[in-house]
């Protein structure tokens, strides 16, 4: 049941609880500031935690489309592919504080089983991904061969849940080109 209305409400409702967060943010609250009546709400989602849901899917969507692109551009270049895909996120992050709160809130809200069942999803999706890269740049010559490449993939995807916190407590100087560099001097062969 997608179209513009539910796009309106999923974007708004996005910035909605950001600004205020998940407990706060009621439904009336949510269909007012999306300028409509609630029971339209109830049309789109049949709830406060659906709707939600559906914000973080959203999000998650419109990360990987990113990471799509990247990926048809460099599939045989697993350092560039990685490379990218940290910098798309850090552009991300720095470009959309409102979802980047949102992203803050759910990773702070793990206690929720539906919240963390979202997250644990995403997380694997990107941990994958990112493992079977390192593993070809492994083969491929790029990456050291002496690492871990699911520890690795989890410590490259947690490096970018990382830059949500930095950017929420207020570190900007971390927020560059330098910081996504020196995520990958600990595992790329020195050239």
């Amino acid at each position: 049941m997608n179209g513009p209305k539910y796009d309106q409400i999923i974007l708004t409702s996005i910035e909605v609880f950001s600004r205020t967060n998940y407990e706060t943010a009621t439904t009336a609250l949510l269909s007012k500031e999306a300028g409509i009546a609630e029971g339209t709400l109830y049309k789109y989602f049949p709830g406060k935690k659906e709707l939600f849901l559906a914000c973080c899917r959203h999000i998650e969507g419109m990360l990987i489309e990113r990471y799509r692109e990247i990926y048809e551009e460099t599939k045989d270049k697993p350092v560039e592919f990685l490379k990218r895909v940290a910098n798309s996120y850090l552009d991300f992050v720095t470009e959309n504080p409102n979802r980047r709160k949102f992203l803050a809130f759910v990773l702070n809200n793990t206690f929720d089983d539906d919240f963390r069942a979202e997250l644990e999803q995403f997380l694997k999706q990107n941990v994958g991904a990112t493992e079977r890269m390192i593993k070809l740049g492994i083969q491929k010559g790029e990456i050291r061969d002496d690492i871990d490449p699911t520890a690795a993939a989890w410590m490259f995807v947690g490096g970018y849940f990382t830059l949500i916190l930095i950017a929420e407590i207020g570190a900007p100087e971390v927020l560059g080109p330098k910081y996504m560099d020196s995520l990958f001097k600990g595992f790329i062969k020195a050239e």
